[in-house]
């Protein structure tokens, strides 16, 4: 089931936690066929307002963060270091100005093939883990940006769903650690791994593709 906007509408940092686990699926059009791409979530990033100096949102809004800004369950996509982007989605309480979820990793499902090719590569493990591979993965650039994933009507391309019980990532547990490369905000821990146990019924660890079959 679809994720509606409800779920958006809550403390950025919950939100955050929620997602890992969720689906992310994006349709893309490939010489005139539509295809499925999705990936259970499993890694995310709280980004605040006010209460945090790393967020795109502390000094106010620009033209640049205004999707921050927005309705909760909108997309905010920025571009970094002159060569990837990275996809946010909108995460507030209703009376808050401003709060993003980055969404850092997902674990490929569908679509694997077509990822390969717009990643250009072979190696699984390096499809869709960190945020620059897995907007170029599902071919998200700033044309989705300010997309609202709770319009069912609309926006047929790219939403979140629940993860159901087909994907086998479900025995899994949230690591809480600071987030990756910021050099203020450092002493929050808002950023959210998975951590899965393999079927041998071992420890749990990191998630990768692979570790579903282990």
């Amino acid at each position: 089931m679809r994720l509606g906007r409800s779920f958006f509408e809550n403390e950025t940092q919950c939100v955050a936690q929620s997602l890992i686990g969720k689906i992310l699926v994006r349709y893309v059009s490939f010489y005139g066929n539509y295809y499925r791409l999705s990936g259970v979530i499993t890694e995310t990033e709280a980004y605040g307002h006010k209460d945090d100096p790393a967020s795109h949102a502390y000094r106010g809004e620009t033209s640049r963060n205004k999707a921050m800004f927005g309705h909760a369950g909108n997309v905010y996509v920025y571009f970094i270091y002159g060569n990837h982007y990275c996809l946010n989605v909108v995460a507030k309480c209703q009376e808050d100005p401003a709060g993003a979820v980055l969404v850092r990793s997902i674990e490929p499902l569908d679509g694997i093939g077509l990822m390969k090719i717009f990643r250009r590569t072979d190696n699984v493990l390096k499809l869709t883990t960190g945020p620059g591979r897995l907007t170029q993965a599902l071919k998200i650039t700033k044309k989705q940006n300010e997309l609202d994933l709770a319009d069912k009507m609309n926006n047929k391309f790219l939403y979140i769903e629940e993860s159901g019980s087909t994907n086998n990532l479900n025995n899994f547990i949230i690591n809480k650690t600071a987030r990756v490369g910021v050099s203020i905000g450092m002493e929050k821990q808002w950023r959210y791994t998975m951590l899965l146990r393999t079927s041998s019924g071992g420890p749990f660890i990191a998630s990768s593709f692979l570790s579903r079959h282990s």
